[in-house]
């Protein structure tokens, strides 16, 4: 387990899913886009993990053909070179199972697992969930503490749950966020010694002072440079740099926009990736049907938060690499 663990480190990158206008998976695209996050940086010599069908890759909408089809393009592309993972959102624990051992089979090297919901679970529940598929698969595990997904009263990873994961030698990390900043740092500060925990939607150093092994950046997919600056100052304990360079591209213009904002939700966070991808000039198609489409207000007001955050200034991808 600890060989995994040491793979699970630095910014996991969410991807985009390449499809096309009817939804057909473009598999060529998807390798162009993994081999040039490699070629600068992301994934290579302990700089991270490339993370397909993960809520942004519209993990939720993908039949076991697609998500099989982007497992082998991942390994194929990435191969020894950079560390893998597929998101894996199901209620059905056989299912989860099933998508982690073709997964783990393939070459992948760690699943993003979801909490599964549908009514709120029980400790009992995400403890057999999690054991059912860290039993039926080899390979590794980090459990999400996705609480906002689940029904009231929501649920959360909790200490006692945590605790019993450690016997369960597949589960190597969390993808870790909470509604409670004493439950946040609490139990980072508690197990951090035991699993990797990966900071979902790091907002400042916080989690990075108290022991996270890595952070969540989709922001990778188009500035590759910018996701390893973040993760230098992390790794090397620059915390105060890293604070200033959250600060002013990920909180203080969108803090003080947030009232411009327009009101939008949707089902699942992949339409949300789109906005800020096609803003960043990564245009991987259309979402999966049938969620609703993002506003064009939505489309501005993202490109007014990126451009005063200097955000856009940190763009690299072309989307014309793609037809190379």
């Amino acid at each position: 387990m600890k060989k995994r663990q040491d793979k699970l480190v630095g910014p996991v990158v969410s991807l985009p899913t390449f499809v096309d206008d009817d939804h057909n998976l473009l598999l060529d695209r998807q390798a162009k886009h993994i081999r040039w996050l490699m070629d600068h940086g992301i994934g290579v010599d302990g700089n991270g993990v490339l993370l397909a069908a993960g809520g942004y890759g519209e993990g939720y909408f993908l039949d076991d053909a697609e998500l099989f089809a982007l497992i082998d393009v991942l390994v194929d592309t990435a191969g020894d070179k950079a560390p893998t993972m597929i998101g894996v959102f199901d209620l059905n624990a056989r299912t989860a199972a099933r998508r982690s051992r073709y997964a783990g089979d393939a070459g992948i090297d760690f699943i993003e697992l979801g909490l599964p919901h549908y009514s709120c679970p029980s400790e009992e529940d995400v403890y057999l969930y999690t054991k059912y598929v860290n039993d039926n698969a080899d390979v590794g595990l980090m459990n999400y503490n996705n609480f906002w997904v689940t029904p009231a009263p929501k649920y959360e990873i909790t200490r006692s749950l945590m605790e019993r994961f450690i016997d369960l030698e597949n589960v190597v990390g969390f993808k870790w966020s909470s509604a409670s900043p004493a439950h946040y740092v609490g139990l980072l500060k508690l197990f951090a010694e035991e699993f990797n925990f990966i900071d979902n939607g790091m907002m400042n150093s916080q989690g990075a002072r108290f022991g996270m092994a890595g952070f969540v950046d989709f922001f990778g997919n188009v500035a590759p440079s910018l996701s390893l600056t973040k993760w230098e100052m992390f790794r090397d304990g620059r915390y105060d740099e890293l604070d200033e360079l959250l600060d002013a591209l990920h909180f203080d213009t969108d803090n003080r926009l947030s009232n411009e904002a327009p009101a939008f939700t949707s089902v699942a966070d992949g339409v949300f990736g789109h906005v800020r991808w096609e803003v960043m000039g990564l245009h991987a198609g259309p979402n999966f049907p049938a969620q609703a489409p993002a506003p064009q207000a939505l489309y501005d007001h993202t490109r007014q938060v990126f451009t005063e955050s200097g955000l856009m200034d940190h763009v690299e991808w072309d989307q014309s690499i793609l037809d190379e």
